[in-house]
């Protein structure tokens, strides 16, 4: 249960640093998670904490390499198919030579296989950490298609050098042919087990679709556990499970990309599972390692007071050779990048070295060295860990500040004014086309009143303006009713019941903790509703308004639910005339966001919400006609991402919304 407890808090650990980086995102998502940890560190609870070494191997990394292959695309692949195998298979292999020679020579107490475990732990790259550093300048194309190809196989490539070299040291036997012939049958196994794994899982997966078994509570299950059974197979009959995973995880993103638009909410589902699941365990690598960061150097400060100058020297030692070799291998065509001048060949290969960044892999496996051997303490498990602490902190920290010296500012080459015109033109074709198709009935005039509000609910508003909108709609709200109790039109309690209504959608909507905590203490608390006569009264009244609603949607279940109905139609309409006459086109996107919360408390209120499996059919047809649109159009590659991007959202918002289930 401790261990539980203490995976928890990583988790916490790494949700707070990704929320501190979505609004400070000049420091690289990588150093806040790393200071995470260090916060955790020093607090009792971490003091021993230990995670088996097979965890990371298993859990982390097996997911982490299988999501990079979904992801990775196929047709860029295998046009950079030769440099990708000479960066992640020869280079690799040569710098693990490299580098564990170099180890061994610098610290001779490290026997020649640990240095060259050490030399597969530094190598893999991580092009994940290469875009959080490059995300404010322009790397070439061609440039970072090859960075993420590299990434994706010099990790299996060190992992497989990684694993024979611990066998190793474990064993203390090793000969050189039948290193050479293991690592070819582990390395190609791997692949080959992967390709015939990954067609019968993905075979699997087909025919429950077309089954109709086709659920996201099965379908993403499915594939969340594929990477542990892949791995395990693999393992068990002594090929790499980790290059196995990598070959199935290519197989699932090619059927992807043939699924795009026949399961779109099974598509955007299983897309955001693996996208927060990705990030979760990214993140917790980096925060064990600000969590072990103070604990390793304690136990070296103890051992020798020069111990980690030493070690900080020698890792920068092997970084400067790592960047060095990366340079010249691809400045010499070594791995051939397409340039059209020696400039331009010589920028490349400078980009290439410098965006040679290590992250994620590189800590798993140093994390998931032996604990013991033969019944001791893993020698030098620390300094490993260490070393591979510094090359990571420096191959982040150099490219941050070289790069954009090196390369443009990245500039945004589609304007706003572009961006809003297509999604015009894109929302409008479908609702021409829906209304053609399905003639002028209220449930088309409420798809199509949706699809309106794609054009401007993009993006994020204004904080204080949106606030101040509902504010505003809300006294709208009230003062249509005290018109009405003044009138004898309704009664005074069932007037201060709407009130509590509408007050709750202006609590729900506030976009501010802070206003949304006052609102609501001031609702609980001192109830200042405009009928209201005494306090007491009013904390009442609404305790029993409590008790009789649901924790959602109260009003659904509250009695006098006809009564509402009416009383709702007048203010409604009164505020929807009010945001008419206040729309601007710097509050446009506000105003579509409020108008968007009062039509939904419309239709829960009028009973419109009935005809939801009907909506959400049309809507399904709506974004198939959207996809139909961006691709019947010429616009550039970058638009037509944005676009995409903005319908996968959409999809996301309006299917979860008005789910039925």
């Amino acid at each position: 249960m401790q261990t539980v407890f203490l995976v928890l808090l990583l988790i916490a650990a790494v949700v707070a640093a990704n929320a501190v980086y979505a609004r400070f995102n000049k420091i690289p998502a990588a150093f806040l998670q790393i200071a995470a940890g260090l916060a955790l560190a020093f607090t009792p609870l971490y003091h021993n904490f230990e995670l088996e070494p097979e965890v990371f191997l298993f859990v982390i990394i097996s997911v982490l390499m299988f999501n990079d292959g979904q992801n990775t695309n196929s047709r860029k692949l295998g046009r950079h198919f030769k440099t990708t195998l000479s960066l992640a298979v020869a280079l690799a292999l040569i710098t693990i030579l490299l580098v564990g020679s170099l180890t061994h020579y610098l610290l001779p107490q490290f026997s020649l296989a640990l240095a060259l475990a050490l030399g597969a732990i530094i190598t893999p790259t991580d092009a994940v950490a290469v875009s959080s550093i490059t995300k404010n300048v322009k790397v070439p194309t061609v440039v970072m298609e090859t960075l993420e190809n590299e990434s994706l196989f010099n990790d299996a490539s060190g992992i497989v050098a990684f694993n024979l070299a611990i066998a190793t040291v474990m064993t203390g036997r090793f000969s050189l042919l039948h290193g050479i012939g293991n690592f070819g049958y582990v390395f190609f196994g791997g692949i080959l087990f992967g390709l015939v794994l990954g067609f019968l899982i993905v075979a699997g997966r087909i025919s429950l679709i077309n089954m109709h078994v086709d659920a996201p509570s099965v379908i993403v299950p499915y594939t969340l556990l594929t990477p542990f059974v892949v791995y395990l197979l693999a393992e068990a009959i002594g090929v790499s499970g980790i290059l196995a995973v990598v070959a199935t995880g290519l197989l699932h993103g090619i059927q992807a990309d043939r699924l795009r638009l026949t399961t779109s909410r099974l598509q955007i589902v299983t897309t955001t599972t693996w996208s927060v699941l990705a990030s979760i365990l990214n993140g917790i690598v980096f925060v064990l390692l600000g969590v072990s960061l103070p604990r390793v150097v304690e136990r070296l400060s103890q051992r020798n007071t020069h111990s980690i100058e030493l070690l900080v020297g020698v890792g920068a030692i092997l970084y400067l050779l790592m960047t060095v070799a990366r340079f010249l291998w691809t400045r010499f065509d070594l791995a051939p990048i397409r340039a059209w001048n020696p400039c331009e060949k010589t920028t490349n290969a400078l980009i290439m070295a410098l965006s040679g960044v290590h992250g994620t892999i590189t800590l798993a496996m140093a994390f998931s060295l032996p604990l013991t051997l033969n019944g001791q303490a893993f020698p030098y498990r620390n300094d490993v860990i260490f070393i591979a602490a510094v090359v990571i902190l420096i191959s982040l920290i150099i490219p941050t500040f070289i790069l954009p010296l090196a390369l443009p500012s990245n500039q945004q080459t589609i304007s706003d004014t572009q961006l809003t015109d297509a999604k015009a033109a894109m929302v409008n074709y479908a609702m021409t086309l829906i209304q053609a198709c399905h003639g002028n009935n209220p449930l088309t005039s409420q798809v199509v009143m949706l699809l309106d509000s794609q054009r401007t609910l993009a993006g994020r508003p204004d904080k204080a303006q949106l606030s101040n909108l509902f504010d505003q709609a809300y006294a709208v709200e009230a003062q249509v009713i005290e018109e009405m109790v003044a009138h004898a039109e309704l009664d005074a309690n069932l007037a201060e019941r709407y009130l509590r209504i509408a007050s709750e959608t202006r609590i729900r909507n506030q976009q501010s903790l802070s206003q949304r905590l006052r609102l609501f203490l001031k609702f609980l608390l001192l109830g200042k509703f405009s009928l209201s006569k005494r306090a007491r009264q009013r904390r009442r009244a609404f305790h029993q308004y409590r008790k009789q609603a649901a924790s959602h949607s109260a009003f659904e279940h509250a009695s006098g639910w006809s009564e509402l109905r009416t009383v709702e139609k007048p203010p409604y309409r009164a505020v929807l005339e009010f945001l008419r006459t206040t729309t601007t086109a710097d509050n446009q996107q506000a105003v579509a966001i409020v108008r968007r919360a009062y039509d939904e408390r419309h239709r829960r209120l009028s009973g419109a919400r009935d005809d939801l499996p009907g909506q959400n059919n049309l809507l399904i047809e709506a974004f198939q006609l959207e996809y139909n649109f961006i691709q019947q159009q010429a616009y550039p590659a970058e638009l037509s991402n944005q676009l995409y991007t903005q319908i996968s959202t959409d999809q996301l918002v309006y299917l979860q919304s008005f789910d039925p289930e």
